[in-house]
């Protein structure tokens, strides 16, 4: 079910579309970590997560429950200055983050193309530097500031297959 706009749930339009808006709510900060676990359940080997949104909207709080419900035991912080981090559990995660970059130069992309692994979860904060180098995201997350303790956060799912994940994934205590 898509989510309406208090995250009250709504029938999803089924059709040969590429993209559904799986949720579109405002959310708590322990709303959002809720959703960041059940979206985690829905992630497989190889997936692209795509987050949008403005400084200090939630991006790197989601990653790092996504991560920690992936199984990664180590701190999950930002790479704003490193660019790219790499966390090691049952699941390998890459976490990007691409706000310092203005684009990336056709020599760069195979940097970025070394990220996306069939064999680890991605997750690229500030993609637009990105261009289309990083390829075909599963999810596109957006984040934004709603008040000083709740969120906007859309998420879109790209693909009927990916739409499922949600929709089977156990919704996780808000």
């Amino acid at each position: 079910m898509a989510e309406g706009t208090k995250g009250t749930p709504q029938p999803a339009e089924r059709s040969a579309v590429a993209e559904e808006v799986v949720f579109d709510g405002v959310v708590s900060e322990s709303e959002l970590r809720a959703l960041g676990r059940q979206m985690a359940a829905t992630l497989r080997p190889g997936d692209l997560v795509l987050l949008e949104g403005p400084l200090g909207s939630g991006k790197t709080t989601l990653v790092r429950e996504l991560a920690t419900a992936l199984g990664v035991t180590d701190a999950v912080r930002s790479p704003s200055f490193t660019i790219a981090n790499v966390y090691a559990g049952p699941l390998v995660v890459n976490h990007l983050d691409l706000y310092r970059l203005e684009e990336i130069a056709d020599e760069d992309t195979l940097a970025l193309e070394e990220y996306r692994s069939p064999d680890a979860v991605t997750f690229v904060e500030w993609p637009e530097a990105g261009g289309g180098c990083l390829g075909s995201p599963q999810w596109v997350v957006h984040l934004d500031h709603d008040t000083l303790t709740t969120r906007r956060f859309r998420a879109v799912a790209h693909g009927v297959d990916v739409a499922d994940r949600w929709r089977e994934a156990e919704p996780c205590a808000r």
